[in-house]
């Protein structure tokens, strides 16, 4: 059954597949405003994924501002990537409606926050190669060692920990808020959460989406022909 052909009376339980979660880039959000600024905390704010997921809030229809809190251990990086954000506040001219914060202290920014986004990093660059190596040793080739197989369980390992700190964090400071995870391993992370908390917690990730337009461009094959 095609989408198109559903109405109110369908069965709702017919399985449309990927289409029925997935809308285009061009469509921008739900109509309508927010009903009240928002507090939005984002972790691992030293993270290149800053700016653009910034920019897209900033730029969510109907919004009317808030804070955001960014959030990182590494002072430098926090520092710079503020930086950034004042930039993109003054470019858009939200300077008024958006207050921007910055702080090492996690649980400073999350009391009372709506949203706490996590891009967290746990022990750095040097064990993402470690990550590919070892397997690498033993004869078991990753194109990225961060989601499956034995690079992500090692990631897994060593940043399950520190979320599950994060989400006792958030259910004394924030247990209203909803919870975004971008931090990999996805699906063991979230797995974990749900397992550990009641808490809401969403994952997501940029790959789907970019990456089923990007392999169909390369094959040559219109985007609309393509099942996935």
């Amino acid at each position: 059954m095609k989408l198109e052909e559903i109405s109110d009376e369908s069965d709702i339980s017919v399985d449309v597949g990927a289409a029925a979660h997935t809308k285009s880039a061009e469509k921008r959000g739900l109509e309508g405003k927010m009903p009240r600024p928002i507090k939005l905390v984002m972790l691992g704010a030293g993270s290149f994924f800053t700016p653009r997921l910034m920019n897209d809030v900033l730029q969510i229809p109907g919004a009317v501002g808030g804070e955001i809190a960014l959030v990182d251990i590494d002072a430098d990086r926090l520092i710079s990537v503020r930086r950034v954000m004042k930039r993109l506040l003054t470019e858009l001219r939200l300077e008024e409606e958006w207050k921007l914060s910055m702080t090492t202290d996690r649980r400073e920014a999350m009391a009372g926050c709506d949203y706490l986004v996590s891009c967290i990093e746990v022990a750095g660059v040097a064990c993402v190669r470690i990550d590919n190596d070892i397997p690498m040793k033993y004869g078991v080739r990753q194109c990225i060692g961060d989601t499956i197989g034995p690079g992500g369980l090692f990631k897994g390992l060593r940043t399950i920990p520190a979320w599950l700190d994060v989400i006792r964090d958030a259910e004394e400071l924030c247990p209203d808020a909803i919870l975004l995870n971008y931090t990999n391993p996805m699906s063991m992370m979230c797995l974990a959460a749900g397992r550990f908390s009641r808490m809401s917690v969403v994952g997501l990730c940029h790959s789907v989406q970019g990456t089923s337009h990007l392999l169909a461009k390369r094959a040559g094959v219109p985007f609309d022909e393509m099942e996935w």
